[in-house]
């Protein structure tokens, strides 16, 4: 394929009409994977911008791979800096910077929390990833059950 070709085909796919704004779309659920963890991968569409979260399970600590995609908003602004993580037990850690690469309408990285992983976790029903400004949602809440 010639370089004038892929511009072409890029552009045609970032060019496209948006699809129309919906609500957000609630966890997605599944069976429960070994380790405890249901449903690693969460994702919210609406407001224009679509969100997947994925979560390697408690193991892995407070980390989560964190993608953004659209057709009509610059996604280049967001640091995802007041993103909360939050247990059953009202507990909260606050993020880190986020670590994506500029993309455009594209945007992929990881996403951590400061504080202690261990304590946050253990004997945690569930936890909530809460996600504010992004696309014309004002706050995306992501779940993720955790089996005792």
């Amino acid at each position: 394929m010639g370089p004038a070709l892929a511009v072409a085909f890029l552009i045609a796919g970032c060019s496209s009409a948006p699809a129309p704004s919906a609500v957000q779309s609630p966890p997605s659920t599944g069976a429960t994977p070994p380790g405890g963890e249901a449903a690693l991968t969460q994702t919210s569409e609406g407001g224009q911008v679509t969100v997947v979260a994925s979560w390697a399970g408690r193991g892995s600590g407070a980390r989560f791979a964190i993608t953004l995609d659209t057709h009509s908003v610059d996604l280049d602004a967001l640091d995802l800096a007041d993103a909360v993580l939050r247990n059953d037990r009202g507990e909260t850690l606050a993020a880190r910077p986020w670590t994506a690469p500029f993309g455009g309408h594209h945007r992929a990285g990881e996403l951590s929390f400061d504080g202690d992983a261990s304590a946050f976790f253990a004997s945690a029903l569930w936890i909530e990833l809460t996600l504010s400004g992004i696309g014309d949602l004002p706050e995306r809440v992501l779940r993720w059950e955790i089996a005792a």
